[in-house]
């Protein structure tokens, strides 16, 4: 009787990450600090939804975080070394959402120096 409970208990769990048939259920996404600082603050808006990431240290990655539907680019803030940092992008016009699956956003600085630094952005599909 214990191994069914505990069958049904990680079928659960199983069902509700959002993974069915080995394959993923949704659109999860995640931020790598691409750069030798580290972020703060983290937050990315695509498609509908706002994931926030909090902090992320230098040439790390966070967790995922499901999104309703996201877009191969996003909005993007975040603080780094007492700086703040946006990345808007005009709008979504012809783009198409992601398919169901694992992606990550990865984001660094177009420059060392942070008082010329701009958000550099690129999809990973994992």
């Amino acid at each position: 009787m214990k191994i069914w409970g505990t069958v049904a208990v990680v079928l659960i769990f199983l069902s509700s990450c959002g993974i069915q048939d080995g394959s993923p259920n949704g659109v999860f996404i995640r931020v790598q600090n691409n750069s030798d600082v580290n972020f703060k603050g983290v937050t990315v808006q695509s498609g509908n939804s706002e994931g926030i990431f909090g902090d992320i240290l230098a040439r790390t990655s966070s967790d995922y975080k499901e999104f309703d539907y996201a877009f191969r680019y996003g909005a993007v803030w975040l603080e780094a070394e007492g700086t703040d940092l946006s990345l808007i992008p005009n709008d979504y016009v012809g783009e198409i959402p992601l398919k169901d699956g694992f992606y990550t956003y990865r984001i660094g600085l177009s420059s060392a120096n942070l008082t010329d630094a701009n958000l550099v952005f690129d999809l990973v599909e994992d």
